[in-house]
């Protein structure tokens, strides 16, 4: 009897068990390769300070006005642990809590005219994964937005990551791994720059356990210079953010003001071209893709998508120009004085910020806010077994619907998940698609998107149509 048991844990137990390990080395493998990714292009900010603070409240250390911080759990949040960054006489509040899938999701809600704040939303599409994301906080200009997530590919733990306001499109960017040495194999988080524009600030538990975190402050670059990183010991030591014990010598550009912004403003026009060439290459891709496309609805997709791309550009064009125009100014003051102008009058070279004091700010007051409730009614349910729609006619107006999977055959319902109604659709190609729900807004879409996800679809994604016609989402959202 014995011997029968032992084969049976055998045959049973340690597959199961290798199965877990084999995942976690896949995982560990994945998160290397980010890292070796990563790797070509770090950044070696200026360490200015770093402290080790408490978990339970570090985020009090950080230099944001008093009383901002409030505990949570809260009227947006009924979680304890993840306090809610909102100063007096804010309007708008970016914030984590659990989303319908039971992950930690980013949301956002406005106050109202008459001091009632909106229903909570999710702000994009782009900013959700099956994992979490956590501490939202957006730059000092409001057209970025810094958040930490451990479900976006990363190096393991909670990643930094940014996403850019597309002001064409009117939604946040694809978010981008804020790099090394900004993010570490440890967990990396609550990133945001001060008012005053001299510090960027994060918190780690890199070098130190889970119950406690330390604040980093660096010196702010507006486009930081990156460079390759081969060698393990230099990334290990650029990854611990020692700080600098000699600011004077750390080899930073020296000279007064105007020198320092020539050559910021040379740096930003390196970076914008840059980001500029990504960008022509990748809507390069897109007419490649349009001269191939031979379904009249994907091509109509793909030529509005490549409107939009194209009128995206101009912002980044507009930029490069002035930033081009402020060098030239500062190179013609140059040849007035000449070049050594300030060295020979004795002005002493600006250093930048060289001294950080930590000061502990007050939690803020109970939140007592007026939540409004979700609006909108929507066709949507997850239920023992899915089923497939009798009638798939889809409703005129604008209607969304959250995109499955295709296949060459037809499914069978017990691959739905639950999900239901499911929608299927033959394609030109003769293969079948399947979407689930009506929505009419691409809000209540949203929320949805990542219970879905987790039913067994990662790459689930919102789809758009009018009068029963495929259309990109971005235009469904303007007439919407």
């Amino acid at each position: 009897m014995r011997k029968r048991f032992w084969l049976i844990f055998f045959l049973l137990v340690l597959p199961a068990s290798a199965l877990w390990g084999q995942e976690q080395a896949d995982s560990l493998s994945q998160e290397r390769r980010i890292r070796a990714v990563l790797a070509e292009n770090c950044a070696n900010p200026r360490v200015i300070a770093r402290e080790r603070f408490s978990r339970e409240d570090f985020f009090l250390y950080y230099p944001l006005p008093d009383s901002a911080w409030h505990a949570s759990p809260n009227v947006f949040d009924t979680e304890e642990g993840y306090p809610l960054f909102l100063p007096d006489g804010a309007d708008v509040v970016y914030f984590s809590a659990r989303d319908l899938s039971g992950s930690r999701s980013l949301f956002l809600s406005e106050k109202r005219a008459d001091s009632l704040w909106r229903a909570p939303r999710h702000p994009a599409e782009a900013l959700l994964s099956t994992g979490s994301e956590i501490f939202p906080m957006l730059s000092p200009d409001g057209r970025t937005l810094y958040f930490a997530s451990d479900g976006l590919p990363g190096m393991g733990g909670f990643d930094l990551f940014s996403s850019t306001w597309d002001e064409v499109n009117g939604i946040w960017g694809k978010p981008e791994n804020m790099g090394i040495p900004f993010n570490s194999p440890s967990d990396d988080f609550l990133l945001t720059h001060t008012e005053d524009g001299q510090y960027t600030l994060l918190a780690s538990n890199r070098s130190c356990g889970k119950d406690s975190v330390y604040i980093y402050v660096l010196e702010y670059e507006a486009f930081p210079l990156r460079s390759a990183v081969h060698d393990e010991e230099l990334l290990e030591q650029l990854e611990a953010l020692i700080p600098s014990k000699n600011l004077a010598t750390s080899g930073r550009v020296s000279g007064n003001a105007d020198t320092r912004l020539y050559m910021r403003k040379m740096a930003e026009v390196r970076s914008l071209r840059d980001s500029l060439y990504r960008r022509e290459k990748d809507l390069d891709a897109l007419r490649q893709r349009l001269t191939l496309a031979s379904d009249a609805e994907a091509a109509s997709s793909l030529s509005a998508l490549i409107r939009l791309r194209e009128n995206a550009l101009e912002p980044i064009r507009d930029r490069i120009s002035a930033a081009n125009k402020e060098i030239r100014r500062i190179e013609t003051l140059f040849l007035r004085r000449g070049a050594v102008a300030s060295a020979q009058e004795g002005e002493a070279p600006e250093e930048g910020p060289k001294e950080f004091a930590f000061r502990q700010q007050a939690l803020g007051a109970p939140l007592n806010l007026a939540v409004g409730k979700p609006d909108g009614n929507f066709v949507f349910e997850v239920a023992d077994v899915g089923a497939l729609t009798g009638d798939d006619t889809l409703p005129a107006g604008i209607v969304y619907q959250i995109y499955l999977f295709t296949s060459a055959q037809h499914a069978r319902e017990e691959r739905f998940g639950g999900l239901s109604p499911v929608y299927e659709r033959l394609n030109s190609n003769l293969r079948y698609s399947y979407f689930v729900g009506l929505f009419p807004t691409y809000r209540l879409a949203l929320q949805q998107l990542n219970v879905v996800r987790k039913l067994g679809f990662p790459e689930a994604r919102i789809v758009a149509y009018s009068d029963g016609r495929s259309i990109p989402v971005n235009q469904a959202r303007q007439e919407e």
